[in-house]
This record gives C-alpha cells, structure tokens and sequence, in this order.
C-alpha cells in the first residue's frame, strides 16, 4: 500500500503524489513530444523510408514492454524512486547516442534501450497515481495526468522551432528534459511508496478481465504515435502541403489532447465510461482519417489534428480509469503493465503498418489504418457492452 496518499474517508489527497507526477509527467511528454517528430525529420534528410521510420520510432515500445517485466524486481531491491530516476538518466543518453550514428541495427537497439528506461517511469508512476485516486475522483486524476503529458507534447516541437533538426543542438536540449523529470521524483523520496506486486505483468491477465481495456490501449497507443511519426512526413513529401504543418501538425494534436481531456472525463463520469469511449473513438477516428486529404489548407488540418487526435488520446485515460476500477490490490500493478505492454506493442505495430499502408499509397495508407482500428475497437466494445460497462 502506499503511505500518506488517502485520508480516511478515501477520498482524493492529491499531494504531494499528484503534482509531483504531474510536473514530471510535463517533463516527459515535451521529451516526447520534441523527440518523435525530431527523429522522423532527421531520418527523412538520410532518405529512409516510412516502413523504417515507423520501425525505428516504435522501437522503443520493445523498451517499455520489457521494462514491465522488470520493474517488480528492480522496485524489490533498489525502491521506486532510485529505478525511476537511473531509468530516465539511461532515456537522456540513449536520445543523443542516436544521433551519432547511421546504422539500422544500431538505431533500433538505442531505441530499445531508451524506451526500456522510459518504461520504468511510466509503469511505476501510473501504478503509484491509481492507487492514490478515490474511486469518485479516478477519471479526473487520469485526465489530469493525460492533461500533463500532452501539455509537455504541445511544448516539445517547439524545440525543433528554435533549433532545426539536422544539428546535434536539438538531440541534446531534448535530452535534458527527462533529467529535469526526474527531480520531482526525487523530491517523493520521503513519500515512496510501498508496493506489494502480484504475479506476473502479462497482457493476458488485461485481455482475458478486461478487454475493452486492451482495446483502448490499442487505438490510443497504434493511432497516437503513427500520427506523431509520420505525420510531418507525410506533409513534407505532399507537393501542395502547407509547409508550415511540417513544425505545427504535432503540436496541434497535442493541444487537443491538453484541452480535451478533462471534458472527456467530466462526460465520462456522467455517462459512463464505456459509452463515452465508443462515441469519441468514432468521432476521432473519423476526422484523423480526413487529415491527409486536407493538406493543402493548414488551418483545416491543424483543426482536424486538434479535434482528432485529442479525442483518441482520451481513450488513453478512458482506459486506465476502467483498469483501476476493474483491479485492486497488487493485481493493480500486474494489470499496469499489462496496460503498459499492449500500449507500447501497439506503439511498435502501429507506426510500422500504417508505413507500410503509406508506402502502398500515401494519401489513402492512414485513413485505412485508421478505420480498420476504429471498427475493430467498436466491434469488441459493442460486444462487452453488457459486462461490467464501467
């Protein structure tokens, strides 16, 4: 159990836990934010495909799966803050080692190791923010942390402004923030939790309880980050594109994901989470797949990237708040990683099948992708429709 973090009528104590997460999570999501797009860009000045740029950019979910796997025994000998902090000193060198080289198979293993020391920080800081939510409060809290990380992913291009992205200069900013990440955990050393981990973190025990869970990690982990990689792509080898949606396309889906999160989640308190999760994957889903016809018109598609995107990334918070009813105890953790290993699987199998899709046909490639995750979504949703909704 965590220490300090509910008072005794159960109800929502949000310090220091919360903020500090909250800031660290900013943190994080201007690295992401900055980074994904950063390493698309560079790799399209070397020529690369969109088969091997979507590879590359969800290399790091191998990462963040194994990361699952390990932090129950790496927590059990060092404690969560030591983990968490080495794992995000680890993320900082890997982000400008990429840099310094030109070879696949050294891309794709940086890349792992990067993402298995982001995944320390996101498992452990997920499992510790559902434990400290009350029931009453647990969308809210969600949407507040989703809130922070697309805060910090609105903020994170703007590096790439300032600095370009065929110099080393952006490479090494971008890996100074998961080190300013890590002091607010360092600043809960005297409220680290205890945890008492289940068996296992395997995404069967997720599929098997909860699978209209799985399947919102799906969507939200596929659709995300094939949009952040291979949109600034897709708009730099478009002739009529508006050249300024190459900087501006990903932080306009980020300002959607800050903006709408927290009504998404007041609608899913008041509605359920289930029906409120079909609804703004359906509408989601459909204005993402109208971007690509739109870039001519950089209005327009920063308008379809704000809407769409920021309601896709509310099945993220949608998902965890239906895990942490769904689970409690030490099976909470076990049901995080889970969470946590679909999510980043789909960040590994998303970005590289839409490539492909794209290099199939680079107008229509990302629109079928899309539909085909959005129906498949729907189908399982609408199949559990009468199984514990909420």
């Amino acid at each position: 159990m965590f220490r300090n973090q509910t008072n005794t009528k159960g109800k929502l104590t949000i310090a220091p836990g919360l903020f500090m997460i909250t800031l660290s999570s900013i943190a994080l999501g201007a690295a992401f934010g900055g980074y994904l797009p950063l390493i698309s860009l560079w790799l399209e000045t070397l020529g690369i495909s969109f088969q091997k740029i979507g590879l590359v950019s969800g290399m790091a979910a191998l990462g963040i799966v194994s990361s699952a796997y390990f932090a129950p025994q790496l927590v059990a000998r060092y404690g969560n803050i030591p983990v968490i902090n080495i794992g995000l000193c680890l993320a900082a060198v890997m982000m400008v080692a990429l840099r310094f080289t030109e070879s696949m198979t050294l891309w794709l293993s940086i890349r792992f190791i990067g993402g298995l020391g982001l995944g320390l920080h996101w498992v452990l800081t997920e499992a510790w923010l559902a434990r400290i939510a009350s029931n009453q409060g647990r969308t809210r809290v969600m949407a507040i942390y989703a809130t922070a990380i697309g805060l910090g992913f609105a903020a994170g291009p703007g590096i790439i402004w300032l600095f370009g992205f065929e110099t080393i200069t952006p490479f090494l900013v971008i890996a100074i923030l998961p080190l300013i990440g890590a002091l607010p955990i360092y600043a809960l050393r005297k409220h680290e939790p205890e945890i008492t981990f289940a068996a296992g973190g395997s995404p069967l025990l997720l599929i098997r309880k909860a699978p209209t869970v799985a399947m919102a990690c799906i969507v939200a982990g596929g659709v995300d980050l094939a949009l952040i990689t291979l949109m600034p792509v897709i708009v730099a080898r478009t002739p009529d594109a508006s050249s300024m949606l190459i900087l501006s396309i990903v932080p306009a889906m980020a300002i959607g994901n800050v903006v709408l999160q927290y009504p998404i989640a007041l609608l899913a308190d008041r509605y359920g989470l289930r029906k409120v999760g079909m609804i703004i994957a359906t509408i989601g889903l459909a204005l993402c797949s109208l971007i690509p016809f739109f870039l001519h018109s950089a209005l327009l598609a920063m308008i379809l990237a704000f809407l769409g995107a920021g309601l896709v990334y509310g099945l993220y918070s949608i998902g965890l708040a239906m895990l942490s009813k769904r689970f409690s105890g030490g099976e909470i953790i076990a049901a995080n990683a889970g969470f946590v290993i679909i999510f980043e699987l789909s960040n590994l199998v998303g970005p590289a099948f839409a490539g492909i899709l794209l290099d199939i046909d680079m107008q229509l490639g990302l629109p079928i992708f899309l539909v085909s995750v959005g129906i498949f979504y729907l189908l399982v949703s609408w199949l559990r429709r009468n199984a514990n909704p909420d």
